[in-house]
Order: C-alpha cells, then structure tokens, then sequence
C-alpha cells in the first residue's frame, strides 16, 4: 500500500507536468506544483490520481499509529497526544491536499492556497512528530533515519522559502518579481512536498514483516470490526470499533 500510494503520486505529478509543459502552461522559472494541475487535461488527471493517493494516507497513518501505540507506555501522556495529533494531522493533510487537486488556481486562488496552506502545514507537522515519536520511544533503524532526514529537508526548504518570500515583499512589486527569485522558490516547494510526503516512505521498512487482517462480526443489535496487527515475531494488536 506505502508502495503503491508513493508510486501513483509521483506518476500522476510526472504526467501532469509533461502534459503542462508541452502545452505551454509551464514555462521557466514557474514550476510550481499547482502549475502542473492549473489546466485540463493535466487537472483531470491531477485530480484523479491524487485523490486515490490520497485517499491512502490516512489507512498507512493509522497502521503507524498503532505500531506506536505499542511501544507507549501507559503513564507517557504526552507521547499519546502527539500520537493522535499525528494521525489527525494525517487525515487532514489529505483532506488538503484533495482541496488543492480539486480547486486548482486557475479556478480560485484563495481556495486554492487555504488548502495548499493546511496541506503544507500538517505534513510538517506529521514530519517533526514522527521523529519526536522515533526518539521518545527508542525506535531505531533506516526508517527513523530517514525520517530525520526528511524532518531536517521539509524544515530548511520551508524556511528557505519563507526568508525568500519575505525578502520579495521588501525588494519588488509582487507583479514584478524577478526571474531568478522564482525558480528557486519553485524548486525548494518541490523538495518540500518530496520531503514533507516522503515521510510515509520510511514507513516502508517498519511495515516489513506486519500482516493486517479485518474481522467484521454482527450480533444482535450491534456489530464489531476488529483489526488485528501481527508482527514478525509473534507480536499481536488490535483495535476494535463498534456500532449499534
């Protein structure tokens, strides 16, 4: 699923900008993200590949969510919080990113940037709380590593971006902003989504050797999914809803 998420997504950019670029929408310096979904055909296709990917994000954060649950302990409140505010932050990051594939800016920039804003910033937020998690619950291995790695990229290019946008608001107009300032910008907002996103790729080796499985039961009056996680090595979890 990690796979096949992260495969589409980079599939679906790819095919948007080559579609932008050959029909003249996407011209140096601006390759922007949203550059490459602004018009159709490269919207239709922008819109449909990224919400399936998307749509993923919050079943793959779940999973890591659980994995952490285990190796809590009971009296790390803290620890708890800012495992649920990284399963959240995961569901409404998605929620933001199919805003930006839905209301491109050619449509509504306010809408457009709203959602690109709460996308941003919640992927952050998913990016910094892992590697607090990694460190507070001892998780080692490449996956933490490349965790930090992401955590150190999707900070310095947001904040590289952020010291360039305020820099333009000093030195230019807005409408006039040189070439050589965009192109930049452009390329920090690609290793910021690469790096910020890239954090459910190092899920990859932690999910190695964990089989889910979903049990679903009725009963009078009520009924019962239960989701059970079994680690290699024996190790069992699971997680129960209910519904009357």
């Amino acid at each position: 699923m990690v796979a096949f998420a992260l495969t589409l997504g980079i599939a679906t950019f790819a095919y948007a900008y080559q579609i932008s670029i050959d029909e003249g929408w996407i011209v140096y310096p601006y390759y922007f993200l949203s550059s490459a979904i602004n018009y159709s055909p490269a919207s239709n296709v922008g819109s449909f590949g990224l919400s399936i990917a998307l749509f993923l994000i919050p079943p793959l954060a779940f999973v890591r969510h659980v994995q952490l649950a285990e190796k809590i302990e009971d009296d790390q409140r803290v620890l708890k919080i800012l495992n649920k505010v990284s399963l959240w932050s995961a569901l409404i990051s998605a929620i933001g990113g199919h805003g930006v594939a839905a209301w491109q800016a050619s449509a509504n920039v306010q809408i457009h940037l709203f959602f690109a804003g709460v996308f941003f910033a919640f992927t952050l937020f998913i990016a910094v709380i892992q590697v607090v998690l990694d460190y507070k619950c001892k998780v080692t291995g490449l996956g933490a590593r490349l965790r930090q790695i992401n955590a150190v990229l999707a900070l310095g290019s947001l904040g590289t971006m952020a010291i360039q946008g305020l820099l333009v608001l000093i030195k230019y107009d807005i409408r006039n902003v040189p070439r050589s300032w965009i192109f930049p910008m452009s390329m920090f907002e690609l290793i910021f989504v690469g790096a910020s996103l890239g954090v459910y790729a190092t899920f990859f080796p932690d999910f190695k050797g964990l089989n889910i499985t979903l049990s679903v039961t009725k009963q009078q009056g009520s009924g019962q999914a239960e989701i059970n996680f079994e680690e290699r090595g024996g190790k069992n979890r699971s997680d129960s809803m209910n519904s009357v």
